[in-house]
């Protein structure tokens, strides 16, 4: 079977850097995009990098970042700002393939394994090339992860940020994942992992050498899955989406990702 090249691209800190760049005066200070009290979603959606130094974190009450951070300045989304970015980010990933599958606003799976031959590249090319017009063409940076299946595109595009581009192999993976916190894997929430944590497994590593049928013991069928993710036997295809339903699963998308990560 041909080894097949997967690109997942993710605009840095996406809605606090759109904030910051129609608001350049917020540059320099800590800036966080959160919802409305009233609206009982008072949590911070975005942050940038001065945020971020005070240990401030996505999916944290507005109340609780304030505390670690006096001088926090937040600022309500602006969601059709966010679709309108999200359209002309999806537009770049379109001239390297019409396979784009989005996750959320912010990133987007590209298969580009019928695309090598067409650019005469391979994936890293491909990749610091979005990484380059997203920058220049939308204003903010990105980071991108290459590699052979979904699971670790997604993990190497959050290894390096921001503005930066990780290559994830068959040959390499060990190496590169098997080290990193079991809770940095896909599907690996909270729950699964204080779980895996009194089991004794701490690390991806420790996910991809146990046993898939004691996983299954302990996890059921989704223990499966997770040691398919951990030894990079994700086979699941980069599915296509029409603009319709990418805006409706939006709202329900940017509070999924809270919990799932």
């Amino acid at each position: 079977m041909t080894s097949r090249t997967i690109i997942h691209a993710d605009m840095n800190n996406c809605y606090a850097s759109i904030e910051m760049l129609h608001h350049p005066k917020l540059r320099g200070h800590p800036v966080a995009v959160g919802g409305s009290v009233e609206e009982r979603h008072g949590i911070i959606l975005a942050r940038n990098y001065e945020a971020r130094a005070y240990g401030i974190k996505v999916g944290q009450a507005l109340w609780e970042a304030r505390g670690k951070c006096p001088g926090l300045i937040i600022v309500p989304p602006d969601y059709d700002k966010y679709l309108r970015f999200s359209r002309l980010f999806r537009e770049i990933l379109y001239d390297y393939s019409p396979q784009v599958e989005p996750f959320g606003l912010d990133e987007c799976w590209v298969e580009v394994t019928g695309s090598l031959r067409i650019f005469g590249k391979g994936g890293k090319f491909i990749a610091d090339e979005i990484r380059e017009r997203t920058k220049f063409e939308l204003g903010v940076t990105a980071s991108v992860g290459v590699s052979y299946n979904k699971i670790f595109a997604k993990l190497g595009s959050d290894l390096k940020k921001p503005d930066a581009t990780t290559v994830i192999t068959e040959d390499n993976y060990r190496e590169v994942v098997w080290p990193l916190p079991a809770e940095d894997l896909l599907g690996v929430g909270r729950a699964t992992q204080i779980k895996l944590a009194k089991l004794g497994i701490k690390t991806i590593g420790d996910i991809g050498k146990c046993d898939p049928k004691r996983l299954m013991k302990w996890f059921g069928k989704w223990g499966l899955f997770l040691s398919v993710y951990a030894n990079g036997r994700d086979t699941s295809p980069v599915a296509e989406f029409g603009e319709e339903k990418i805006v409706k699963s939006v709202g329900n998308s940017t509070y999924a990702k809270f919990s799932v990560m």
